[in-house]
């Protein structure tokens, strides 16, 4: 029996989000879900590179070691992002998620990085195969909050691993034997963040065929409010002599969108370095691309994997550039070479022609100013707007020892700063929770004002909380020690029971701390540490 994979595979921009910046490949030995973002710094052309990158596992049978082939893919993918934003810095910001699964021999290697999900169907059981790289994942994992807390989380989108060309990739990799009525499910959080795990479950289940599977779990997360782009995977293993596997593989989402105006953008064309043909959506001659595949819903075959030849565009030596000294003569009668040839031993003809070229000079300075002044009046305005653009931004960072709210990009030119404070909140940058504090350290960037507000309201609601606790418990110590020393001196002083017993313990109950927030230490509160009780992490 040879195990092989049967898949179908579909992308929907959803009902929010003005273009689709996820991207998904799907072929015979490779399966891959990448959920870019960035938004203006072109997430779908961070999710189409990383996909491109990827999908060259499916050129060569893996080797021995599959876990090392996706590693170095993913390491490839991230240095192509890395080059792409030293040749176009418009795009710096831009990241994504990657989840893939290679396939070979009846084994699949996982690769996972952000919070894009894989999932595998067995016997009818519905096991993650991934884990989340989010911060309320790891709040989870600390036992800080619960699962049912994740949803309402005011930073349940930050993510704290992805592949953004800034930072070295760290994607979780492992190996697993696969089974014969199997089947995967690769997402991005459209649909996982929408679905739950008990309605996929069932729909993975309830749907034999692939394609409708794909379709009806599109149908859910659009029913569900389709906040964000949906992509979806879906892979049965199956015996590749008894049923037919698919064998073409399939692009979908922005990396099926090549005409994308932003991806077309210089330095942005994610399928520029591939080398193996036209980017997908371009027209393609016979014998390039795979020819076959399901065009009606909107997918494209990859490029490059077909039986037809890879052609490639001659190469051209470089040309020597002209300068007017070498270029052919040319006077302003018109009479041409014929001027030199008619010059007398007096050399007047050669005088003559160096006049005529001299007036051609003189005429192009017109022209030559024109475009100058053409080119600074662009370069202003192109400065102009994007300055405008980036005050529309805003961040919240530390400064000073503040948290501060800043205008701006956290971004320098010519050593002039793209941001200045917009707003000094006073709130102290020791008083922050561990978890804000390491967000702070990253520079959160925000598309709106009300955004970075409302991260500053969250962080000053955790500060406040912490030193309302620290000073309760400093009065419950306070209220303690007074009532422990009213008892030692009814006893000294030899008090009945009954005198003992009207000595009210004023103190209550010792406050805890508060729910899922790791405070910094009293101290920081201006509480000291000697009074506070022993051992509550003063």
């Amino acid at each position: 029996m040879t195990l092989a994979l049967r898949y179908a595979v579909r992308s929907d921009v959803g009902l929010l989000r003005e273009g689709n910046e996820d991207s998904a490949y799907a072929g015979p030995r490779l399966l891959a879900v990448a959920d870019g973002m960035g938004g203006h710094a072109a997430g779908e052309v961070a999710s189409a590179v990383t996909i491109g990158a990827m999908s060259e596992l499916e050129r060569e049978r893996p080797g021995p070691d599959m876990m090392a082939d996706l590693s170095n893919a993913v390491s490839a993918a991230n240095m192509r992002l890395q080059q792409m934003v030293m040749a176009n810095p418009a795009i710096e910001g831009m990241g994504t998620t990657l989840t893939a699964v290679l396939w070979e021999g009846g084994h699949a290697a996982v690769c996972h990085i952000g919070d894009s999900r894989g999932y595998l169907l067995r016997q009818g059981e519905l096991y993650q195969i991934t884990h989340d790289h989010t911060l309320v994942q790891s709040l989870v994992d600390e036992g800080r909050i619960t699962e049912d807390d994740v949803s309402t989380h005011p930073q349940r989108s930050l993510l704290l691993r992805a592949l953004d060309g800034r930072t070295v990739a760290e994607p979780d990799l492992s190996v697993h034997e696969a089974q014969l009525g199997d089947r995967y499910l690769l997402c991005s959080d459209g649909l996982s963040g929408v679905v739950s795990d008990e309605t996929l479950r069932d729909t993975l289940a309830g749907f034999p065929d692939p394609e409708a599977c794909t379709r009806q779990l599109i149908d859910l997360a659009i029913r569900g409010g389709g906040p964000d782009n949906i992509t979806c995977i879906v892979a049965d293993v199956v015996d590749g002599i008894t049923t037919r596997p698919s064998t073409v593989p399939i692009l979908a989402g922005a990396a099926a969108n090549g005409t994308d105006g932003r991806s077309q953008a210089p330095g942005t064309n994610p399928f520029a370095a591939l080398g193996s043909g036209p980017a997908p959506g371009q027209g393609q001659g016979p014998g390039k691309g795979s020819g076959t595949g399901p065009q009606a819903t909107g997918l494209h075959p990859m490029p490059g994997h077909g039986t037809g030849p890879n052609r490639q565009q001659p190469r051209t030596a470089p040309q020597p550039v002209l300068t007017d000294d070498d270029a052919p003569f040319q006077s302003v009668n018109g009479t041409g070479a014929q001027e030199i040839d008619d010059e007398d031993s007096t050399g007047r003809g050669r005088r003559g022609h160096r006049a005529s070229k001299t007036k051609t000079r003189r005429k192009r300075w017109p022209i030559v100013t024109s475009a100058l002044v053409v080119l600074v009046v662009v370069l202003v305005a192109g400065g102009y707007f994007a300055y405008s653009y980036t005050q529309d931004q805003y961040f919240v960072t530390a400064n000073d020892g503040q948290v501060v709210l800043y205008q701006g990009v956290n971004q320098s030119v010519l050593g002039i700063s793209l941001s200045h404070p917009h707003t000094h909140t006073g709130i102290q940058l020791n008083q922050v929770p561990n978890a804000f504090r390491q967000q702070l350290a990253n520079n959160p960037s925000t598309s709106s004002l009300s955004a970075a507000e409302q991260i500053v309201t969250t962080i000053q609601g955790q500060v406040t909380a912490c030193g309302d606790w620290w000073k309760s418990l400093q009065q419950w110590q306070t209220n303690t020690n007074n009532y422990n020393n009213a008892i030692k001196q009814a006893e000294k002083n030899h008090a009945t029971k009954k005198e003992l017993a009207a000595i009210k313990n004023t103190a209550g109950t010792q406050p805890t701390q508060p729910l899922n927030i790791d405070c910094p230490p009293s101290t920081a509160y201006d509480v000291p540490t000697s009074s506070i009780p022993a051992g509550s992490g003063g």
